[in-house]
């Protein structure tokens, strides 16, 4: 007998809520449910990837702590969990992020959705997950989550007739951004390239933040060690100004024959962050990208992209470029949507601008099978 969140009575059920190593599961047979139930090809029907995500994340231990429903043997659904420590309000908390939410035909309707959360709200203090489907948006708001819609995503043009590969850009857009752009406050900047886990010290400065761990493991698992994309991990620092600097984690791309950067991560000192933005935009020029673009919820550092003239994806109706590229697709608008659900404090823990949650973040920055393709075919996808 399970009982399920949010009922009166006990629910008799057939299935077992159980994480995959503890049932048995190997990373082959999760990927070969997701293979067979998901809309489109993903990463995670790849044993690599899954072994990556899911196994050799610092908080999983070895284990695959994916949590599954099981009925006579065969999963019936399953939700991906990245174990993580969350700092929050001064505390380490345990938390998770999820991903990549799947329920077989025959499965739906009977609780399994509901049994999920609930297993996973019983043993971790902060949940968090990003690319919220219609069909589980009232599973997480019914168990409490709140949902932010729109993720901030930003960008920045660096070489607007390049851009034209992506989107028609009119020319009130093109003078526009061009006349934002180059008010842009000047700051002197010094860079060097580093592991990504030498970016740990500069972590202290989310303090402010509620953030998931940025410490040695956790950067050189994420970036260091990466099973696809190749990042680059730079420490800037405005050398007028006392600290560590800021960290930035970039990944470059080449889409369609264009280059594009994304910036994966940034962090660090508040005096810092416009000398870091001031180096991703002279490497967006310097390596002839058409533009560079960013995803991130932390007040502060919002504000300075703002203050810097880089367009908001949500907010801007200037220009519109795409959200993903293997293959292109431009949804409205280009960004993505996530849930978040806190034990402690959540009316603090809700206020999206005291988060510092970027692309490094819950599975924000993963290869599609068609990245791989292309990856194989040698026609493009950069690093």
């Amino acid at each position: 007998m399970l009982l399920v969140a949010q009922r009166k009575e006990p629910l008799l059920t057939s299935f077992q809520i159980i994480e995959a190593t503890d049932a048995g599961v190997t990373n082959a047979e999760l990927c070969a449910f997701y293979a067979k139930h998901w809309a489109r090809p993903i990463a995670l029907s790849r044993e690599d990837f899954c072994a990556w995500q899911m196994t050799a994340a610092p908080g999983a231990g070895g284990r695959n702590r994916s949590v599954l429903a099981i009925e006579a043997d065969q999963i019936i659904a399953a939700i991906g969990v990245t174990p993580a420590a969350f700092t929050f309000l001064g505390k380490v908390r345990a938390a998770a992020e999820l991903t990549t939410w799947v329920v077989a035909p025959e499965a739906r309707g009977k609780g399994v959705g509901k049994a999920i959360l609930a297993h996973l709200q019983a043993r971790h203090d902060v949940l968090a997950g990003a690319g919220i489907t219609g069909a589980a948006l009232p599973l997480y708001l019914g168990a409490g989550f709140t949902f932010l819609a729109h993720l901030p995503r930003f960008f920045h043009i660096a070489d607007v007739e390049k851009v034209q590969a992506f989107a028609a850009v009119s020319d009130l857009a093109r003078q526009v951004t061009a006349r934002r752009q180059a008010n842009a406050r000047r700051v002197p900047w010094q860079s060097r390239p580093v592991a990504a886990a030498d970016l740990a010290p500069m972590a202290a400065s989310l303090s402010p933040f509620g953030h998931f761990s940025r410490d040695a493991d956790r950067l050189a698992w994420r970036h260091d060690q990466h099973v696809a994309f190749h990042y680059e991990a730079f420490a800037v620092a405005d050398p007028a100004r006392k600290g560590s600097g800021a960290g930035v984690v970039l990944r470059q791309d080449v889409v369609e024959g264009v280059p594009i950067l994304h910036v994966i991560d940034l962090f660090g000192g508040l005096g810092h962050v416009p000398a870091a933005l001031g180096f991703i935009e002279h490497e967006a020029r310097r390596r002839g990208a058409a533009f560079v673009d960013i995803s991130l919820t932390a007040g502060p550092l919002v504000a300075q992209l703002r203050a810097r003239g880089w367009t908001s994806a949500v907010d801007d109706p200037l220009i519109e470029l795409p959200a993903l590229f293997y293959p292109v697709e431009l949804r409205r608008p280009p960004t993505t949507s996530m849930v978040v659900w806190g034990r402690h404090s959540p009316e603090r823990l809700y206020d999206f601008s005291r988060l510092h949650i970027t692309r490094a973040d819950m599975d924000l920055d993963r290869p599609t099978l068609s990245w791989y393709q292309k990856q194989a075919s040698g026609t493009e996808g950069g690093n």
